[in-house]
């Protein structure tokens, strides 16, 4: 089951963002062709322009030409189209004019130009790039100039050795009014000038992708991290009411005897029924008593009642407690090393009792062989500060598991803690009240050899 969630939670970020990068590309490839369009139209007016220029300047140089002995078209008369005669050296030609073309006398004067003084392709060259807009930057140009009735080429600026590859070409522009000579531009294609002027949608596509990367990876690591909790609850809370229901269930097995055995008068039954009970309410106070040390363990929302407390006697307590041969019967045997020039420590006698308390009775319960061997060390560490280190003889923590120990509802899942009495709320709790009192925790251990938890904290 886990694994089909995750696989269906990674396959849902798979595809959203597969479909976060192809939309960027499309964008993109759309972007890059508009770009080339708006170059090619920008290539297509400036080769007009040129065209234009480059003719004033061959009529300047030949110190200027009648081409019409009279107007093109009487004043007083309206209609858009009429004829007119134009004379060469040799000819006349009759040609059909429109009113409205404005480039009607460049036109003519490229038709009576075209033999005396054909176009010049280096001049128009030099002209064509200045006239190009200076977004792209436009190094390699050349030009086709042609006979547009026979569909041959006249002539070429291009220069030998060069394949008209990656240049883009302009439209045909016709250059005389019987489009019988025209000029086609090639501008060079770079991309790297294309691109140059996309800085920002690409910067803006680049920066898109990578906020839908980190976005779906958080989102998913939240959706996972969840999922892992909530059934990590339900686990603490399924194993919390079997613990719970066992002392309940014999407590009220007992008092619903009770009745039975007074009025027998078996006074010794009844008073063994009852210290049983209270056995089994104890049992519900301690673990009453754990799930309160744990309802409020954020490390902002502990509130702390630091005290002065003498770190030898306070220790010594701690062994006490888990050495006395009437509860454990000899099978745990605790250390502790006071190796530390400090006399007392600054922490909440309560809160700091059970954390130790915690890792105590945890490297007790973890250990499958006797006795128990628990050792504590207390010293010195760097920048004045007291550390306490937690050594036991127990199963050990595996790699994977030691990343998660301190999260709440945990568990390890392998067969030598299966049975163990646990919430997974213990170690959560520790790491809480350490931290709280501007400490760190952490844990070494190795399978089947044993753990270590050192404390580290101003003491």
């Amino acid at each position: 089951m886990k694994h089909k969630k995750h696989v269906v939670i990674n396959a849902l970020i798979s595809v959203v963002l597969l479909g976060i990068v192809v939309n960027q590309i499309i964008w993109l490839q759309n972007m890059y062709s508009l770009a080339e369009r708006e170059l090619k139209a920008n290539a297509n007016q400036s080769l007009q322009n040129a065209a234009y220029m480059e003719l004033n300047e061959r009529s300047e140089i030949m110190g200027g030409f009648t081409v019409f002995s009279s107007n093109l078209s009487t004043p007083n008369d309206t209609s858009r189209f009429f004829s007119k005669d134009v004379v060469t050296a040799d000819s006349t030609y009759t040609f059909i004019l429109d009113k409205n073309d404005q480039n009607t006398m460049h036109k003519i004067s490229q038709f009576v130009l075209k033999q005396i003084f054909p176009i010049r392709l280096e001049r128009l060259d030099t002209l064509f790039k200045e006239n190009m807009d200076g977004r792209y930057a436009v190094q390699e140009t050349y030009f086709d100039y042609l006979d547009l009735e026979m569909n041959t080429l006249l002539s070429t600026s291009r220069p030998i050795n060069i394949k008209p590859t990656h240049y883009i070409l302009t439209d045909t522009f016709s250059l005389d009014i019987a489009n019988s000579i025209g000029i086609i531009a090639y501008v060079k294609n770079s991309r790297t000038a294309i691109l140059d002027t996309m800085k920002k949608q690409l910067s803006l596509s680049v920066l898109l992708i990578i906020i839908g990367i980190v976005s779906l990876y958080y989102i998913s690591r939240s959706f996972v991290f969840q999922w892992k909790t909530e059934k990590m609850r339900q686990e603490s809370v399924n194993v919390m009411t079997h613990e719970f229901k066992r002392p309940i269930s014999s407590a009220v097995a007992m008092v619903s005897t009770i009745p039975f055995y007074l009025k027998k008068k078996e006074t010794d039954r009844v008073l063994d029924y009852v210290n049983n009970i209270e056995i089994a309410l104890n049992k519900l106070t301690y673990y009453t008593k754990r799930i309160q040390q744990i309802s409020n363990n954020e490390r902002n929302s502990v509130i702390l009642e630091k005290a002065t407390v003498q770190i030898v006697p306070f220790f010594e307590s701690l062994r006490q407690r888990y050495v006395s041969p009437e509860e454990h019967g000899g099978r745990i045997i605790l250390n502790v090393e006071f190796k530390t020039s400090k006399k007392v420590m600054d922490v909440d006698p309560l809160h700091f009792s059970n954390v130790m308390d915690n890792l105590v009775e945890n490297a007790i319960k973890y250990t499958v062989i006797t006795p128990v061997m628990i050792n504590i060390d207390v010293t010195d560490s760097m920048n004045d500060k007291l550390k306490i280190s937690v050594t036991d003889n127990g199963i050990g923590i595996s790699t994977p598991d030691i990343k998660h120990i301190f999260d709440k509802f945990y568990r390890v899942k392998r067969t030598e803690t299966k049975n163990k009495i646990g919430f997974g709320l213990g170690l959560t709790y520790v790491k809480s009240i350490v931290e709280a009192h501007g400490g760190t925790i952490s844990v070494s251990s190795e399978l089947n050899k044993g753990s270590e938890f050192i404390l580290i904290f101003q003491g």
